[in-house]
């Protein structure tokens, strides 16, 4: 290690990483449209109760939450995770 000029210590300056960023994963598709035949994969719902899709970027609400989206009137309307029918209901005992 170095010294000043009064006898301490001078800690070498570290060496930065060469840091290579890793390539994302490029989506892909299945069909044309996959949304039609899956379903909309949608992100956390925010607090009043609008996504966005993975796939197709189009807006979605909760029509339970907010009677319309507030900013886009072409969104889609579908039921958040806290609307939706648990699943339990939806088996028919035997």
């Amino acid at each position: 290690m170095q010294q000043n000029l009064w006898g301490e210590k001078i800690p070498r300056p570290r060496k930065k990483k060469n840091v290579i960023p890793l390539q994302t994963a490029t989506p892909y598709a299945i069909t044309d449209n996959d949304c039609a035949y899956f379903g909309h994969t949608v992100r956390a719902w925010d607090l009043a109760g609008c996504t966005i899709c993975i796939d197709c970027q189009i807006n979605i609400f909760c029509p339970q939450c907010i009677a319309k989206h507030p900013q886009d009137e072409t969104a889609i309307a579908i039921l958040c995770e806290r609307h939706e029918e648990p699943e339990e209901s939806q088996q028919v005992s035997a």
